[in-house]
């Protein structure tokens, strides 16, 4: 499943296991009880395919998450991909390029580029894809965010509304 996920998910070192029996009881809980997960090789962070559209996962998950917030004790953060892809800047930039058409000419984004063990610099990589983006930057409040989420030779992309990731920090009264 390493190159066929649609969301990735941080929690805190040594407590994948607990957070993987965590994200199959929330999914079960909005209809995916087939959601497959498994350990990435970096500590503290999971992969996972759910059958449904993952940025609407979300969406589903928030609304039981805010009745019951306890239901978050080790997830800590749900990242929706859409595109998994292997990691070099050509195959990057071509996503981009099919991504950015959903990006509206009034609306602002933002690049968020996580790099793990890849040979690109983060900033270097953040202004060779924005030079493929004729809009608006907004690093406070965009209205649209290229997630870029590098894992050593994958990487997995997105494009999402900020309300389209889930963190346990906005569920924290």
């Amino acid at each position: 499943m390493q190159e066929n996920f649609n969301l990735l998910i941080s929690c805190p070192r040594f407590h994948e296991k607990d957070a993987i029996a965590e994200l199959w009881y929330l999914y079960s809980n909005i209809g995916d009880d087939e959601v497959r997960s498994e350990y990435s090789t970096f500590p503290g962070l999971i992969i996972a395919k759910t059958n449904i559209d993952p940025i609407i996962s979300i969406q589903k998950l928030k609304k039981i998450i805010a009745e019951d917030p306890s239901l978050l004790r080790f997830v800590l953060k749900i990242i929706p991909i859409e595109i998994v892809i292997e990691t070099n800047l050509e195959r990057i930039l071509e996503v981009t390029n099919k991504l950015k058409d959903r990006i509206n000419e009034l609306e602002t984004f933002r690049i968020t580029v996580k790099n793990r063990f890849s040979p690109f610099d983060s900033q270097d990589l953040i202004i060779k894809v924005a030079e493929h983006i004729d809009r608006k930057v907004n690093l406070t409040k965009p209205d649209k965010i290229l997630m870029i989420q590098i894992l050593g030779k994958i990487t997995g992309l997105a494009l999402l509304k900020p309300a389209d990731i889930l963190t346990k920090a906005e569920f924290s009264h």
